[in-house]
């Protein structure tokens, strides 16, 4: 074979992918504004009135609020425990690293059910808040992606000299740690937060087996639709899709913006 007709196999599969794996979302967003579409090619007309009736449910509103209450509290919550960590071990102790590696495979090998039927067992005699308990573990299964992030954006620099050099001037080290090294790694906090803020805020399985239907986020509304009212399911999954895409891109225009190659500071001279 040779390499121009192997190019355009490879162009064939990747086309043939794409259309496989977009035809769907098309589909499902065509269908969020049909007036109906039964037995035909194509809706027999379009409308905004499904959009219409979800954003004025409120139980649509309330499903909103909780994901994003929920996403954008386990967000701090992770930042809080795991940006300190995640220094230390790039800065202070290296030798950490291989441990927290460890750790961060450990989300991926427990199921949720496993996880939920350990907590529920664990914590049902004490008085926590269930709320609580599953902020905490959804910041732990967010852990992979959150220290990835985070662990990416101290490579390339040496924040131990640039952290010392500030102490030595005279700053505390929680100002230090503010002043130096957070803005010297805003893109990696950035990153992490998006991902760990989407991870939570699309959370379902330990959200619905850890408190059911007493707290019904976005995803558990939107499965709920699915068994009752399919055009309303296929607008909120619109709606849920368009997020998505947002975050992505917000994510590539962060890592465009900082992945170019920072440039050498200029020489200061002596006096």
């Amino acid at each position: 074979m040779t390499p121009k007709t192997s190019r355009r196999v490879a162009q064939a599969i990747i086309t043939f992918l794409f259309i496989y794996l977009a035809t769907p979302i098309v589909v499902t967003i065509i269908y969020s504004f049909s007036t109906t579409w039964v037995k035909s090619i194509v809706p027999s007309g379009l409308t905004l009135k499904w959009y219409g009736q979800l954003v004025t449910n409120p139980e649509f509103t309330t499903a909103l609020v909780r994901s994003l209450g929920l996403g954008l509290l386990t967000t701090v919550i992770a930042m809080i425990c795991f940006l300190p960590v995640v220094f230390y071990a790039n800065v202070y102790s290296p030798s950490v690293k291989s441990h927290l590696r460890f750790i961060t495979v450990l989300p991926f090998t427990i199921p949720g059910i496993i996880l939920v039927t350990g907590l529920i067992q664990l914590y049902a005699n004490l008085p926590i808040p269930k709320i609580l308990i599953l902020v905490l573990a959804i910041s732990l299964l967010s852990l992979p992606m959150t220290y990835q992030a985070l662990d990416n954006a101290f490579i390339g620099r040496d924040f131990r000299a640039m952290f010392e050099q500030a102490l030595v001037l005279g700053d505390k080290p929680f100002t230090a740690f503010v002043k130096i090294i957070i803005p010297n790694i805003r893109a990696g906090i950035l990153v992490a937060m998006l991902l760990t803020f989407t991870s939570a805020f699309g959370e379902y399985v330990l959200t619905n087996l850890l408190l059911g239907g007493n707290f019904e986020t976005l995803k558990i509304y939107m499965f709920r639709l699915m068994q009752s009212n399919g055009q309303a399911s296929s607008v909120l999954t619109t709606i849920y899709f368009l997020f998505l895409a947002l975050i992505s891109l917000i994510l590539i225009i962060i890592m465009q913006r900082y992945s170019a190659p920072h440039k050498s500071p200029k020489e200061v001279p002596d006096h």
